[in-house]
């Protein structure tokens, strides 16, 4: 079954083409999202370009046939639709993002309840904001298209354990041929002595000479930089 994924203003300003992100499902912006995106379209900041982003993919849909308030269909397979709940919350302030927060959550309730309790999940990456949408029955969840599994990162720093008599032949000649060379290309290498840990030196695998070459930088320094250790 299909569900209904209602996006919060954060999801949209972190990424302009999170409506697209959602396969066959229908997609979901509050009126109250757009009106809040409006606030910092003229920003020169990276969130002041997705906003805009925002206004010009949502009026290409527009263009593209269909109106927005009765549902777009996308590439995707899914819908797209601006919720405008049946009863509009009257707010203080459009700046009030306590009461923006409400009014957006006020709404994916709104959509779930006027579409036959298909199944609805609000999108948000704002934590507190999850939790009150589940302390009153919501399911929410979290943003995750375009996060890094950290752990699953490289830190482009490897240790390789070699002979004392290696490391002194690599400080003397400037390189070193490993036996295994299977390194991406410039991967920052400590070489450490099994028998002494405390003898290293730092090297980088060069891809094109196979080889673990020392960090040797001029001493006026890279285009005026210069390493402090």
């Amino acid at each position: 079954m299909k569900k209904n994924y209602v996006l919060d203003t954060n999801v949209l300003l972190h990424d302009p083409h999170a409506m697209f992100r959602f396969e066959d499902n229908n997609v979901i912006i509050p009126i109250y999202a757009i009106e809040e995106v409006d606030q910092f379209k003229r920003e020169g900041s990276e969130r002041g370009r997705n906003a805009r982003s925002i206004a010009r993919l949502l009026d290409d849909l527009r263009d593209r046939g269909g109106s927005l308030s009765n549902g777009v269909s996308l590439d995707s397979g899914g819908i797209l639709r601006v919720a405008v709940p049946s009863k509009r919350l009257e707010l203080p302030s459009a700046i009030d993002h306590t009461a923006m927060d409400q009014a957006i959550l006020q709404t994916a309730f709104d959509v779930r309840e006027n579409d036959g309790g298909r199944p609805t999940v609000f999108v948000t990456m704002d934590t507190n904001l999850r939790i009150r949408a589940d302390a009153l029955g919501m399911v929410a969840q979290t943003y995750e298209n375009q996060r890094a599994n950290v752990e699953e990162l490289t830190s482009g720093m490897v240790d390789v354990e070699v002979d004392g008599e290696e490391i002194d032949a690599f400080f003397r000649d400037g390189r070193f041929v490993p036996r295994d060379a299977s390194w991406a290309p410039n991967t920052c290498l400590l070489l450490r002595d099994r028998s002494n840990p405390s003898h290293t030196a730092l090297g980088r695998f060069d891809a094109i000479k196979r080889a673990i070459v020392s960090l040797r930088v001029p001493r006026e320094g890279v285009i005026g930089v210069r390493p402090r250790n």
